[in-house]
């Protein structure tokens, strides 16, 4: 039975009784916590918490009280922004992914982008993306975008085309017989180029594309996001991180290695460099053939993907940012470039060696087992996304079967990497796939191998207490004991109750942010609101006192 719950979120002092799970080893299970000013003050037995002064209780009866999860790596921005396109995900053919985007034209005002998401061209039964000719029948005066399910690549059409100087000679600039581009965008060029179209889009539409993912995190039980974007969209939080629920780890995807000057800019505001993780891209992704394998391709022999730099470029980038106490991390899928950034770290660490330093490898999907076992070795830390499995490697495998064969029996090892006693912080890559972290779990628990397969409590702690070290925040986030954030979630029923299968059908019921309700399943939580001039003026004082870099 719930009582008192109109003005809980201004509550001061509150006892809340429930099945609680901890997520602390030292006391897994209580009864009761007390809420003081945003922080747990109490967590025990009901008797206890009872002999204790509280001015409002909150009695859960048999829910469950959980901390709230933590997403690891989320890609704020384009995520906001394609939320608001057409979902292209369940589509099997060309034909389907028209229809789709001429409903989304449709509605899109004429001077708008017209966004296509989530898109898979080998889900497709011809293989591949639509062509400029059959986007350009939909919108010929209007600009478009595709992006593939994992971002990389895009398509564009003649008129989006046309707002960017396209060089055909550039690497990714994908062009037809006569050398002119076709739309169709691949890495390298391509996170780039989306960073470009995302900037067109104006202010006002990424400050909404931001404040959807908020709500969108809180609604599934998401208390702590680490948003990996560009600068930009990093300042753009800070400014408007009082109108956001969720607090936002900023994760700074930089303009890469070759690029010093951006990152010694970077890093000499330290009041905000400090609070970053440096991020940049060892690699790409195996649907773009852009995964550095060290193996050929089974369908595309003649190539092993790309290594986006040499060892000395990425040794620098990383030396510089390491040597200023702040943390980094490499994206890294293929087994190549895996081994790449592990050679790296480990040159890095001999030259400037630092206790818990926590270098971070984003994905982490084909490792070798020696890979692992290097890691382990080093102290490094994984962010990687378990529904992965499900959206790209698929249940059967048959997602990279037809990139990398056999070897996609090695990806996403799960057990090999916390049985060599890796730190794992779990994520889900969002937009590439759902924020659900329970549905997370149950394909962990069920993975294709069933030698990787992972239990339940392992499953939480990822995406809990092990997230929280990933981020340096393992003192106020991530269980449920005195002193830390009142960041809790209640469940509708006991997950360790229910069969595997079913987990995914635990529902978040409410979602509570340093003590105050902002989400509640019965009853809809108000944002804050802030006109966008207001928040221009904010932005323009922010640059004025220096608190960002360029």
């Amino acid at each position: 039975m719930l009582l008192c719950l109109r003005g809980f979120e201004n509550m001061k002092d509150t006892l809340i009784l429930g099945n609680v799970i901890t997520m602390n080893e030292a006391q897994p299970r209580a009864e009761a916590l007390i809420i003081s000013d945003g922080k747990i003050s109490f967590v025990g037995t009901k008797k206890e918490a009872e002999a204790r002064a509280f001015s409002e209780v909150l009695d859960l009866g048999n829910k469950t009280v959980m901390p709230g999860f933590i997403d690891t790596h989320v890609h704020v921005i384009p995520a906001g922004i394609f939320m608001n396109g057409a979902d292209l995900s369940k589509e099997k053919n060309i034909a389907g992914v028209m229809s789709k985007l001429k409903k989304q034209a449709d509605i899109t005002p004429p001077k708008d982008w017209i966004v296509g998401a989530f898109f898979q061209d080998k889900d497709m039964v011809e293989k591949r993306f639509p062509t400029l000719q059959e986007l350009d029948e939909i919108a010929p005066n209007q600009p478009m975008l595709i992006c593939h399910n994992d971002l990389h690549p895009i398509a564009l059409n003649s008129k989006a085309m046309s707002m960017f100087k396209l060089d055909p000679s550039r690497d990714g600039i994908m062009c037809g017989a006569d050398g002119t581009p076709t739309g169709l965008i691949e890495d390298p060029a391509c996170l780039d180029m989306l960073g470009e179209v995302l900037g067109k889009l104006g202010i006002a539409n990424i400050i909404k594309g931001i404040m959807k993912v908020d709500e969108y995190a809180v609604s599934h039980g998401v208390t702590t996001v680490f948003g990996k974007d560009v600068l930009a969209i990093l300042k753009l939080r800070e400014i408007t991180k009082e109108l956001l629920r969720a607090e936002f780890v900023p994760m700074w995807y930089s303009d890469g290695c070759k690029d010093m000057k951006s990152l010694r800019s970077f890093l000499k505001n330290k009041k905000f460099s400090s609070r970053c993780c440096v991020c940049a891209f060892a690699d790409g992704a195996f649907d773009g053939h852009s995964a550095a394998t060290e193996e050929p391709y089974s369908d595309r022999p003649d190539t092993c993907g790309m290594l986006n730099y040499t060892d000395d470029e990425m040794y620098e980038f990383t030396m510089e940012t390491h040597r200023q106490g702040v943390q980094v991390s490499f994206h890294a899928i293929g087994d190549a470039a895996i081994k790449q950034v592990l050679r790296v770290y480990e040159r890095v660490l001999k030259d400037c060696p630092r206790e818990d330093h926590r270098l971070r490898i984003e994905h982490f999907e084909e490792p070798k087992p020696e890979s692992v076992a290097k890691a382990a070795q080093l102290g490094v830390a994984l962010g990687m996304q378990p529904l992965l499995i499900e959206v790209c490697e698929h249940m059967d495998f048959s997602g990279y079967e037809c990139f990398i064969g056999d070897r996609v029996k090695l990806c996403s090892p799960y057990k090999s990497v916390l049985d060599a006693g890796l730190l794992v912080g779990g994520g889900t890559d969002y937009p590439v796939t759902p924020m659900d972290v329970l549905h997370g779990a149950k394909i962990a628990m069920t993975h294709p191998v069933e030698s990787e397969r992972i239990s339940l409590q392992q499953c939480l702690e990822i995406n809990t207490i092990s997230a929280s070290k990933l981020g340096f925040i393992e003192d106020r986030k991530g269980s449920l004991e005195c002193g830390k954030d009142a960041d809790i979630i209640v469940l509708d029923a006991d997950p360790f109750e229910v069969p595997t299968e079913k987990l995914s059908d635990v529902k978040v019921l409410k979602t509570l942010c340093k003590g105050k309700t902002v989400f509640d399943a019965e009853n809809k939580c108000e944002a804050k609101s802030m006109s966008l001039a207001a928040m221009l003026l904010k932005l323009a004082a922010l640059k004025l006192r220096g608190l960002f870099v360029k």
